[in-house]
């Protein structure tokens, strides 16, 4: 399903004939789906880019939409578990923090055939707890070396200062942080992704970024 190391250098090598520029390798990750009415015009969006992206579902939500969870995979597209019930880690004892990740993690490897790789956790909160829960559930953490937030679950945040604070101080191996409900982040996505490629961007999804930055770092 995901491009090899090969493919994915060949990528960077193209950004630099292209725009010029020192190459970043940027991962894109819509959070909150699946959200079928959006996933139609998001992922026309991404095919015509040519940009593959994660998205981060609520497995609660995905029991209600699993042919759109389908299609998305089907397009190239990582699946990331965001947890059951997309509950506050704070608030909830060991046995409800199992649940979130164990039970989702259970649950998404019946819908797809294979458990997701990666754990990407609500609010970002990432604690021992979380760490022990994840582990005990056999999914990895995603830890990426910078955050980039569009602040797109802010319904006060405009359209133009979702786009402004999406393509600000990327670096190499940054996430961009989206949610697959704002219909102003789907509008301007197209714009987004322009401005991206133009300051070098490579777009990646969470496990073709973390091989490659595995690949770098042992080299």
């Amino acid at each position: 399903m995901f491009r090899s190391v090969f493919s994915i250098v060949c990528s960077v090598f193209l950004c630099v004939l292209a725009w010029g520029t020192e190459p970043k390798r940027v991962a894109l990750v819509f959070d909150d789906g699946p959200t079928p009415e959006q996933a139609v015009k998001l992922l026309a969006i991404l095919e015509e880019a040519g940009v593959r992206v994660s998205f981060a579902q609520v497995a609660n939500t995905m029991q209600q939409h699993v042919s759109t969870t389908l299609a998305t995979r089907a397009r190239g597209h990582e699946i990331v578990n965001h947890s059951f019930l997309h509950r506050d880690v704070e608030s909830l004892s060991d046995a409800e923090l199992e649940k979130e990740i164990g039970g989702a993690q259970r649950m998404m490897t019946e819908v797809l055939g294979e458990g997701p790789r990666w754990y990407w956790p609500p609010y970002l909160k990432i604690t021992d707890r979380v760490r022990e829960a994840t582990a005990a559930a056999g999914v990895t953490l995603y830890e990426p070396s910078s955050i980039v937030v569009s602040k797109d679950y802010d319904n006060s945040v405009s359209a133009d200062e979702i786009e402004r604070l999406a393509t600000k101080g990327v670096t190499d191996g940054a996430v961009i942080l989206f949610h697959e409900w704002r219909e102003e982040t789907v509008e301007r996505l197209p714009s987004i992704l322009k401005t991206l490629k133009e300051q070098g961007c490579v777009f990646m999804t969470f496990s073709e970024l973390a091989d490659s930055m595995l690949t770098e770092a042992e080299q």
